[in-house]
């Protein structure tokens, strides 16, 4: 015999219904997706259910981890609500000095200070800065650099990781010497405890230092001097400071790794290097090459070596980051995935990474010393860290000119004042100029 419902039975049926449906609406929040309107600022960790599909156009360095976060978004969205492209390492500056609004890009990554000024100037970012006062994000969760990073009182993009220089070092190498692990020094102490950790074995030359072919103002940056200044003292001293490390019989001479690049992690990687200078990025590629299976000397990191006059542990380092073209037709979903990609969510999962990422709290730091494996993962986040370059138009270009002559200084091709002097005449045309 069927049973019969009763009208109380229905009443309850109906008031469960509304009460899922109630619950349904507050986690999915269709307000904050610009369905409704609403005026409340929304809680950082929402997530707003989003309708478009975003273009994100990134370099190949950072595919990993940031797939990875454009995965969680669109399994939170069901549905691929971000599509990832990838371009090579190389084509990246080139692409980006091409890119126009026929490209049809939303989001675009970029790399440090100059990329940002490189689009903005040519109008292809959307200015943030409404966007950022009505979003959930605490900026000061992005630390001391965030304030110098705007271009004409406005913010073009948002960081998405935070580089810092290191000095790794040899466990195996300094045990063998039975000499204590570097800490806090200057350059002049490095330089000394690079000799000593310099020797010959079974014909075979155990190196104390390697400073990578690339940053050739790092210790003036630390002071905070820059190509720009009208003092280019700290800069040559700077200069004359790497070529004394190359001169010394105690680096890899500059010649042998002049082109190597980031492949300098191999060289590191063959053992028979004491100590390297380089970026946090150096930990997440170790790391990497561990995993997959390649031999690894046993590692730690310490504070980058400071000027003579430094006080506390200062390094150099800047932001990598994410823009909006302003040719974006979703720019608040656009920005709900920024928000998303540079806030909290994202920062614990490239933290999970063993990357820095731009944002970061107690938690993420947390997370972020257990990726590098029981590594001395405080030298990143105790360093007051000075801009590697600042937000200036044309510094790029700087940058090119003063490369050119401080390779051919570190090459013995010219002196060191005929580089500075010849590094000199070409920035004052470029100062002067249109």
């Amino acid at each position: 015999m069927r049973r019969s419902t009763s009208g109380k039975g229905y009443i309850w049926i109906l008031a469960a219904l509304l009460l899922l449906a109630g619950l349904l609406v507050w986690r999915f929040r269709p307000w904050e997706a610009g369905i409704f309107e609403q005026e409340e600022v929304p809680a950082e960790g929402d997530i707003p259910l989003t309708r478009a599909t975003l273009q994100y156009y990134i370099w190949k360095d950072e595919e990993p981890y940031i797939r990875e976060v454009v995965n969680a978004w669109n399994a939170l969205q069901g549905r691929e609500a971000v599509v990832l492209h990838v371009i090579k390492n190389s084509d990246h500056e080139a692409w980006l000095k091409a890119y126009d609004e026929s490209v049809q890009a939303d989001l675009i990554g970029l790399r440090g200070n100059s990329n940002v000024l490189e689009l903005q100037q040519k109008g292809h970012l959307l200015g943030l800065g409404p966007y950022i006062q009505k979003s959930g994000l605490d900026v000061k969760n992005y630390g001391n650099m965030f304030n110098e990073i705007t271009c004409d009182g406005e913010y073009y993009a948002l960081p998405t990781r935070s580089t810092c220089w290191a000095l790794y070092y040899n466990k195996t190498l300094f045990d063998q010497k039975g000499i204590a692990y570097p800490n806090g020094m200057t350059w002049k102490e490095y330089l000394a405890l690079a000799r000593k950790m310099t020797w010959e074995e079974n014909g075979a030359k155990i190196w104390g230092g390697y400073y990578p072919p690339w940053n050739y103002n790092m210790e003036a940056a630390q002071n905070g001097y820059y190509l720009l200044d009208d003092n280019l003292k700290p800069t040559e001293q700077c200069l004359a400071m790497i070529n004394s490390l190359y001169q010394s019989g105690s680096h890899v001479p500059y010649a042998e790794i002049k082109d190597r690049g980031d492949d300098c992690r191999y060289d590191f990687e063959e053992g028979n290097i004491a100590m390297i200078i380089n970026g946090e990025w150096l930990a997440n590629m170790l790391l990497e090459d561990e995993a997959a299976g390649k031999s690894v000397p046993e590692w730690d990191i310490a504070p980058l070596p400071v000027p003579d006059n430094a006080k506390g542990k200062i390094s150099v380092g800047q932001y990598q980051f994410a823009g909006i073209s302003a040719h974006c037709k979703y720019p608040e979903e656009a920005f709900a995935f920024l928000e998303f990609l540079c806030g909290n969510p994202g920062a614990k999962i490239y933290a999970g990474n063993a990357v820095i990422p731009a944002y970061y709290s107690d938690e993420i730091r947390e997370i972020y010393k257990e990726a590098l494996r029981g590594k001395n993962a405080n030298v990143f986040f105790e360093a007051e860290k000075n801009q590697e370059q600042p937000m200036w138009n044309g510094y790029n270009r700087l940058m090119e000119i003063y490369t050119k002559e401080a390779e051919a200084y570190l090459m013995g091709e010219i002196s060191l004042s005929e580089a500075m002097e010849q590094f000199e005449q070409e920035r004052m045309v470029l100062l002067e100029g249109p």
